[in-house]
């Protein structure tokens, strides 16, 4: 979309001449926006395929992008907290007199010690005081190496290490932690010092009452996927091809051959240039290009209920949680109908919130355990209070769902990219690229805007790097 965003600004400017190109955009599914579509289920509620938010960014021609597509937006409060029940240990007579909601913290954790039970509260202190001198002397090997480094060993094995495998899947010690950089946010030892002196009450009137962060969702659409389709609807009819799945790459020949999903009709394409968003792993089978890559994904099974109200003021007013206790299958839970009125069928009798589990991509699983699994979990963190208020139950899968940045990623991408880019073949994107630093809807926009200027501009990209220096082959 970025890229034939960019296309269509430079054929308006007169920089380019339309009658020079050919575009053909090839998309699987029936609808443009990919990862950040939104799915309406048969009973009128509207999911999101994970978080897609939109907030600050670096890209202005992103921001024009969507802002053109969409007149009216929500601006919601980041408010975001974490599960940490299995911190605050308590007998059962405490259990019964506390308020589930005092389970909770705010988010990012490492800056929520203060909300910890004295004892732990002072550990984890006293540990960060300790690594503070030697963080990051010499390179850490590997992102456990990292965390400990960064945060001591009781805030990693309580928080850190649980949350990160759920998502991951895999241990800590297997991930480089070259993509921590505006992901992983660092404790600041001073200010957690001045606030552990303080009551939780006083922490939370605190943060009540402290400047807000705010981000935007599309106030009058039925989920962020929208907003692309409102994109696209901007830009020439002719240049798409919906329900087209590539099944070859003939790279000899400078072919691509697609079917349609609905007939199984073929169709070939002749190229000069290809941009890619397809798996990178799958990209280099297609080709017989890089046919054998070791890199490693996970898969997420998204799980969305509807439910009846009363909604908790506390549900209310919090945008999303992370749960890191294993006993729980989900790793994130997003109040979606916090985002937007249009998200239910009626706003006044439903609410709604999408859950989030983690899988080895190979993994085998029973849909209805873990619809089953998800709502009791919910229920035992006090999310919402029976199975009676559940009015729709909503599941998909996301085989494709995190590109993990294991040890190896980074070598095993250039050699793919030093075997595409002479045959004119790029691939970016969040699985494109297999960046998770670089995998939001803004950097994904971006990487296809900005490979527009290097092909066409010889403009140097700046968002993704292949770790290769060659220029584009522009053939008019």
């Amino acid at each position: 979309m970025g890229a034939v965003y960019r296309l269509n600004d430079l054929i308006s400017q007169g920089t380019i001449n339309a009658d020079d190109f050919n575009v053909v955009v090839l998309e699987k599914e029936s609808e443009p926006g990919g990862l950040a579509r939104s799915v309406t289920d048969a009973n009128g509620f509207s999911w999101d395929l994970g978080v897609h938010i939109t907030g600050a960014s670096k890209y202005p021609y992103f921001i024009q992008a969507i802002e053109d597509a969409i007149d009216d937006w929500n601006l919601l409060r980041r408010s975001v907290q974490a599960d940490m029940k299995h911190v605050f240990k308590t007998t059962e007579q405490d259990e019964q007199q506390r308020d589930g909601e005092s389970d909770y913290v705010p988010y990012p954790v490492q800056q929520a010690i203060p909300y910890f039970p004295e004892s732990l509260k002072e550990k984890c202190i006293q540990e960060l005081g300790d690594v503070r001198s030697t963080q990051f002397e010499t390179a850490p090997k590997n992102f456990a190496e990292f965390t400990s480094r960064a945060f001591g060993k009781t805030l990693q094995e309580i928080f850190i290490r649980p949350y990160n495998k759920k998502v991951w899947t895999i241990d800590l010690e297997d991930m480089n932690c070259t993509w921590v950089e505006g992901r992983v946010p660092l404790s600041n030892l001073n200010f957690l010092k001045s606030q552990s002196r303080k009551t939780r009450r006083e922490l939370e009137e605190e943060e009540r009452s402290k400047p807000a962060t705010w981000f935007r969702y599309p106030a009058h659409t039925k989920g962020i996927g929208e907003t692309w389709i409102k994109v696209a609807e901007k830009l020439p009819k002719h240049w798409f091809y919906y329900n087209r799945q590539v099944v070859r790459i003939d790279t000899d020949r400078k072919q691509v051959i697609s079917k349609d999903v609905i007939t199984a009709a073929e169709t070939i394409h002749a190229y000069d240039c290809i941009l890619s968003t397809i798996p990178i792993t799958e990209l280099g089978r297609l080709t017989q290009l890089a046919p054998t890559m070791d890199l490693k994904y996970s898969t997420v099974v998204l799980v969305g209920l509807g439910l009846r109200r009363p909604q908790s003021e506390w549900a209310s007013d919090v945008r999303w949680v992370y749960f890191p206790s294993p006993e729980l299958c989900f790793y994130r839970c997003t109040f979606l109908s916090n985002f937007s009125t249009h998200m239910t069928p009626d706003f006044d009798k439903y609410w709604s919130l999408l859950c989030e589990i983690g899988l080895r991509h190979d993994e085998q699983f029973d849909e209805e355990e873990i619809l089953q699994k998800t709502i009791d979990g919910l229920i035992s963190r006090n999310v919402f209070s029976s199975k009676e208020q559940v009015v729709d139950r909503w599941l998909c899968v996301l085989h494709y769902g995190y590109p993990i940045p294991t040890l190896t990623r980074d070598e095993e991408l250039r050699k793919a990219h030093a075997q595409f880019e002479p045959k004119n073949i790029y691939s970016r994107g969040r699985f494109g690229g297999w960046k998770y630093e670089f995998a939001n809807q803004d950097h994904s926009f971006a990487m296809g805007y900005e490979f527009i200027d290097r092909w066409l501009l010889q403009t140097p990209e700046t968002v993704y790097n292949t770790g290769l220096q060659s220029q584009c082959q522009y053939l008019p």
